[in-house]
């Protein structure tokens, strides 16, 4: 038996071990398969360490092959993020449970809201657009359309973790998964704690310590402790010139059809486009119509060119970051199951990989890397 679990790893910390472990436990599975963002992550910002390096400490602590979620579901919202981890998941037919934390604890009450997601009724899409024209953020409005569909406030379950166990279990419904749903409560940390609690801290406190200046190695597990050492990591700022480069010389028809730029959001980031940060730029935008993590995707998907139309395709292909040496009976087993072309080399399939070829070699303009570094990576193997 084989479970999956869909990760963004940024970076790996023991919480992420500890979810590895319980995976194993409750599903009482073979080999751990992870799919992981790559170096972009969904919240619309560069991943601390590339996915090369995530790859490896993930297989270092549990995993057993590591599959890379394309940037452009990656970098989207919940539903795109899910949706297109799901889908690849399907699409390898070797996965049989998907695993995931959550702050519920277990799956009855995240059914019930993936169910009314799933199905989208006349009267659901009617009270969202209800809820909509109130001015609420999209999520806002999911919320208190469930919320009303139901009959009971969901704010207590409408959490970070959860919200993406709904999502996951509304894309396995939709796909008709053969994939079973399984979860476990998040312990000590919740998902923003901005706050370390020791071994098992948050990934927000991990990246708040880390970008002041400050390591948590006790929240870190020790065979990934090395690369922490005088680390260098990238910010959304530090492509904020080539952002301004990119907004200024495209129609602002081009800029309309970007992932998350809706609703004339394009014309707000114009105005405000000689100001010294994408940061900057943000604060600006920003109303309480739009959340602060909406416009970094946006402005993301504008550096990385992902269209809306882009998040509606289907993946494929199936990319192969990283395996264990003695799990690489696995590759066979996808080889022979898989849906999808199961791609291993970069130069061969170089016009299966042009989005991710173009996201990394963005991605490696910071601190001057050199760009190519998809052809020169390889598959991880520990």
């Amino acid at each position: 038996m084989n479970t999956a679990i869909i990760a963004e790893y940024n970076p790996f910390h023991n919480g992420h071990r500890l979810n590895i472990e319980r995976a194993r436990e409750i599903t009482k599975c073979d080999n751990i398969i992870v799919i992981m963002s790559g170096n972009f992550v969904q919240r619309g910002e560069p991943a601390i360490f590339d996915k090369h390096t995530r790859a490896r400490h993930a297989l270092l602590n549990g995993a057993d092959m590591v599959l890379e979620l394309p940037s452009v579901y990656a970098t989207g919202a919940a539903d795109v993020f899910a949706n297109g981890a799901v889908e690849i998941l399907n699409k390898t037919n070797i996965a049989d449970a998907l695993f995931f934390g959550s702050e519920a604890g277990e799956t009855d009450s995240l059914e019930k809201i993936a169910e009314i997601y799933a199905n989208e009724s006349e009267e659901y899409k009617n009270i969202l657009s209800e809820y909509a024209k109130k001015g609420h953020s999209y999520p806002a409005a999911r919320e208190k359309a469930v919320s009303s569909l139901l009959g009971l406030d969901i704010s207590d379950i409408n959490t970070p973790n959860n919200i993406l166990g709904i999502e996951y279990i509304t894309a396995l419904k939709r796909t008709g998964s053969k994939m079973a749903p399984y979860t476990m409560k998040r312990e000590q940390s919740s998902h923003n704690d901005e706050v370390l609690a020791g071994e098992i801290s948050s990934g927000a406190a991990v990246r708040l310590a880390i970008r002041s200046g400050k390591i948590p190695f006790e929240a870190l597990p020790e065979n990934t402790r090395a690369d922490f050492e005088n680390m260098v990591y990238p910010l959304l700022d530090d492509y904020s010139d080539i952002f301004r480069y990119i907004a200024v010389s495209a129609d602002k028809e081009e800029l309309a059809l970007i992932a998350d730029m809706t609703e004339g959001l394009e014309n707000r980031f114009i105005k405000y486009i000689g100001l010294d940060s994408i940061t900057s730029m943000i604060e600006s935008v920003k109303t309480k119509r739009y959340t602060y993590t909406k416009l970094q995707r946006a402005v993301l998907h504008t550096l990385l060119g992902i269209k809306k139309s882009m998040q509606c395709e289907k993946p494929r292909y199936i990319r192969v970051l990283g395996i264990k040496k003695d799990k690489k009976h696995l590759l066979n087993e996808l080889g022979k199951n898989a849906a999808l072309p199961v791609v291993t080399s970069v130069k061969e399939n170089e016009q299966l990989l042009k989005n991710e070829i173009k996201a990394t070699n963005i991605y490696d303009l910071f601190g001057s890397k050199k760009t190519g570094t998809e052809y020169t990576a390889g598959i991880v193997v520990v």
